[in-house]
């Protein structure tokens, strides 16, 4: 059952469209279907043709009641008659267990159907109805974590439980590591990256330095080189290959002058040999 009010606890404007389901011979609590159709003015009227794709009502500017247009999209997931299955889950900091802050975006991979983004609440849960046994991607995205994508099946109501891992200052992946004397990208490298890259597309008003380090074997002008090299090369995939404006971008080698570890181990050299990614706002 559809039907429009203006008494309902979760209200974009004056009437919204609010959605009840007859479950076990009662009336289930009327959901609002979204922002995607409620707005600001008044919603009226409203109807879905046979096969539950397209969706027609009126609407009233909210300075002018008097004057209804109308309009027609595609059904949104919250209007769904079949979107009664319970998708909910909680994203938390995988160190102390904390919840984490962000937005949650669902895409029905079957129908092709974006479901309107929501914030997680405080405690870091979220809640969608969802059409069941249908494929799903969920995508989560936040200031302090990097992008998390994931498809799935929804069969029953589920729930999905993630702990990520907070961005620090300085940021160094175990797979940016180049060959001896080269600046070259290899392929292991690529999915470490594009993780910065999405993380600077869902946060645009994040800048990037490229920090390229190397040992202390050799010429410190070739290591000096070189660390410019392996900066620049990764600059260069963002920016090419994922799209990323190079004003946000700053790449410097430093050479051997910022050891980590001052002896000359095998280990200190390992950990000196480095390309740190420092993400910050000015």
């Amino acid at each position: 059952l559809y039907f429009s009010s203006n008494g309902q606890l979760l209200n974009f404007g004056g009437y919204d469209i609010y959605k009840t389901q007859r479950y076990k011979g009662n009336w289930t609590e009327p959901k609002n279907i979204g922002p995607l159709v409620n707005g600001p003015g008044t919603e009226y009227y409203f109807t879905i043709d046979g096969r539950a794709e397209q969706l027609y009502y009126a609407r009233a500017a909210e300075n002018s009641p008097e004057n209804l247009d109308l309009y027609s999209f595609p059904l949104p997931m919250e209007a769904q008659p079949r979107a009664t299955t319970r998708l909910s889950g909680q994203v938390t900091n995988d160190s102390t267990g904390r919840p984490m802050q962000g937005i949650v975006s669902i895409i029905d991979l079957d129908n092709g159907i974006e479901v309107a983004p929501k914030f997680l609440r405080p405690d870091g849960t979220f809640e969608f109805d969802l059409i069941n046994n249908n494929n799903y991607l969920i995508i989560v995205q936040g200031e302090s974590f990097f992008r998390i994508a994931e498809i799935f099946r929804l069969e029953n109501d589920s729930k999905i439980t993630t702990s990520v891992k907070p961005i620090s200052t300085k940021i160094k992946f175990e797979s940016i590591v180049f060959d001896n004397g080269k600046a070259t990208l290899k392929p292991e490298m690529y999915d470490d990256l594009d993780k910065i890259v999405d993380f600077l597309k869902d946060n645009p008003d994040f800048k990037l330095r490229i920090n390229g380090h190397t040992d202390r074997d050799g010429r410190e002008d070739f290591n000096l080189a070189l660390s410019q090299q392996r900066a620049d090369a990764i600059m260069e995939y963002m920016v090419y290959f994922g799209g990323i404006d190079p004003g946000r971008i700053t790449a410097r080698g430093y050479g051997s002058s910022r050891p980590i570890l001052t002896d000359h181990s095998e280990r200190a050299k390992q950990l000196n040999r480095r390309v740190e990614f420092e993400l910050y706002r000015e």
